[in-house]
């Protein structure tokens, strides 16, 4: 049965990201976080870990539950870990935050809950990775987007390890002279996950998911190739460097830094540019609203990645790291994520509840059926018209212009939430009696309808 062949994990997996997802808009537009406070504030330090694990990190592991099976047609070690995934990354985020909150207050007990969420987030990342990548290391020969989402997995590994060490510098005394000078490594902790886990894994799922739904053809040649290698090795080079750095100061480990960056700039250009080709080259002459949308996205990599390069060859990266962080979050994985989840979730929900009575009689709608372009187009519309406005205030450093600006980016992420809600319980399918009366969250593991 093709429900059997679905991730029971993967929309759950999608709902708590999207309430953690909401949950750090709300404390943006409290002005609790940045740009109304600095970088080190208890209450940034919050929303950052609400977006980048509660968040993109919850989604991407959701999402690869269900992609990586299809990838390289093996099914999951565990579905019971894949929820255990997610719980525990959950009640890891719970702890950090509540150890965030702690170390604002001044509170001693509650801040360790900042290095004892970090290890509970480890864990869950670890159990994640396994289940992920034993399909893709027993896969042969592993697809160009299985390799890129490998190589993802190292560098979220590596992430989470630093991040912990910054935790543990911050709140366990006897550690803090071995660990302290590690705190000077933000930026590379940031390159790691932005980077490394996050840019190298969407390219990957972009590469497979792009060629899918637009009928392209999905082999990418030499230039899908150098991407992954010119990305691996550009944010390996620019992390491994960076780290090196706080100890060293040897001019190799700069021009190796610097190496890294000009591989990690070849990378995203190629990259967009063989994205580019794959629309050229598709087959399927209507783009559905979502790819369509999805060019805001890699319009703000490319953004992001020029102004990165400009802050950094004129030597003032510390100034333009806020607007650039803005804009690789929002504009660009954000960006891909809502527009990929607009035709994921109905895609599932199709699968799930209408695609084992193909071929036995009955009406079935199609999967455009179970969403409506017109109204997605519009939220995904105000959606990038707030993030292009907010990065504009956060250049100009104003607060005020920022939230109110922001506030778009808001609502126009309720609105596709309300899409995907809809798409979900089967609120657009026709005829009436196609829609079904109340369908499963997760699609029922005998495979029934």
């Amino acid at each position: 049965m093709i429900s059997k062949r679905l991730s029971r994990s993967t929309l759950p997996a999608f709902a708590c990201a999207l309430v953690n997802f909401v949950a750090a808009q709300g404390l943006i537009l409290a002005g609790v976080t940045w740009p109304a406070r600095t970088i080190s504030a208890p209450g940034t330090l919050i929303v950052v870990h609400l977006l980048v694990i509660g968040w993109l990190s919850l989604l991407m592991l959701g999402a690869l539950f269900q992609f990586v099976p299809v990838i390289t047609c093996r099914p999951l070690p565990s579905q019971p870990l894949a929820f255990a995934t997610v719980a525990i990354l959950e009640a890891g985020l719970a702890g950090m935050v509540c150890g965030f909150i702690g170390f604002g207050g001044g509170s001693r007990e509650l801040a360790i809950a900042l290095p004892s969420g970090g290890a509970v987030v480890i864990v869950g990342v670890l159990l994640g990775c396994w289940n992920i990548g034993v399909p893709l290391i027993r896969s042969r020969p592993l697809p160009l987007p299985g390799r890129m989402i490998l190589s993802g997995l190292i560098f979220l590994i590596l992430t989470v390890t630093l991040g912990l060490s910054f935790a543990l510098a911050l709140t366990v005394a006897p550690l803090r002279p071995y660990l302290a000078p590690l705190m000077s490594g933000v930026g590379d902790h940031a390159i790691a996950g932005l980077g490394g886990w996050f840019t190298l894994t969407a390219m990957g799922v972009g590469y497979k998911l792009l060629p899918m739904f637009m009928l392209a053809p999905e082999e990418r040649g030499i230039t899908g190739e150098c991407v992954h290698v010119l990305g691996a090795a550009g944010f390996a080079l620019a992390t491994g460097a960076g780290v090196a750095r706080i100890w060293l100061t040897a001019e190799p480990l700069r021009i190796a830094q610097w190496t890294g960056y000009v591989a990690i700039g070849l990378a995203v250009t190629l990259y967009l540019w063989d994205i580019v080709r794959i629309y050229r080259t598709r087959r399927r002459a209507l783009i559905e609203v979502h790819n369509r949308a999805v060019s805001g996205a890699f319009g703000f990599l490319g953004i992001a990645t020029m102004l990165a390069a400009v802050f950094l060859a004129t030597g003032h990266p510390a100034v333009g790291s806020p607007l650039v962080v803005f804009l690789l979050i929002f504009g660009w994985l954000t960006g891909l994520a809502l527009t990929q989840l607009y035709k994921i979730v109905p895609f599932l929900t199709w699968l799930s509840r209408y695609g084992s009575h193909l071929g036995r009689g009955g009406v079935v709608p199609r999967v455009q059926d179970l969403v409506r372009e017109r109204r997605g187009r519009r939220w995904f519309a105000l959606y990038f018209l707030g993030v292009l406005l907010g990065a504009v205030s956060v250049l100009l450093r104003s607060g005020l212009a920022f939230r109110f600006d922001f506030a778009l980016v808001t609502i126009s992420t309720l609105g596709l939430i309300t899409e995907y809600w809809r798409a979900w319980r089967g609120h657009y399918a026709r005829p009436p009696n196609s829609r079904p009366d109340a369908p499963p969250f997760l699609p029922d593991p005998r495979g029934s309808p």
